[in-house]
């Protein structure tokens, strides 16, 4: 064989190596999210947040050895509230706020979890008159 053939299946070869097969769609897991459904009293009807004086859940994710991950405040008349998460293992627990962003109620302990990614994961809580300072 000669240099010049030698060449040219050098170069055939290397050209068919650099083919990129992009018809395999490749999934790629994103953040999942911890939802947390709560009522007030038993209810999720917003008149009862305004009952109790409450404004807003505050809702407290920790990692399983204590560190602060996230804290979100949202609305006690939603009933709800979501929060993106890596996947992980995870704790979490929530108190509810008044106007002034003083907590009003004992901490309810939502337990430990564990956020999948693209997955949500709904806890539910319920924060009963005897919650209430």
């Amino acid at each position: 064989m000669n240099s010049r053939s030698f060449a040219v299946i050098v170069a055939f070869a290397a050209l068919s190596g650099c083919v990129v097969d992009d018809s395999t769609p490749v999934a790629v897991a994103g953040d999942g999210m911890l939802t947390v459904e709560f009522t007030v009293d038993g209810t999720s009807d917003p008149a009862e947040c305004t009952f109790q004086g409450a404004d807003s859940i505050d809702v407290v994710v920790t990692t399983p050895n204590g560190a602060v991950v996230t804290e979100v405040t949202d609305d006690c008349r939603n009933a709800t509230t979501s929060i993106d998460l890596p996947p992980g293992s995870y704790y979490a627990d929530a108190v509810l706020l008044d106007h002034a962003g003083h907590t009003i109620t004992t901490t309810v302990d939502l337990g430990g979890f564990h956020i999948y990614g693209d997955v949500e994961l709904v806890v539910h809580a319920d924060f009963p008159p005897d919650s209430f300072f």
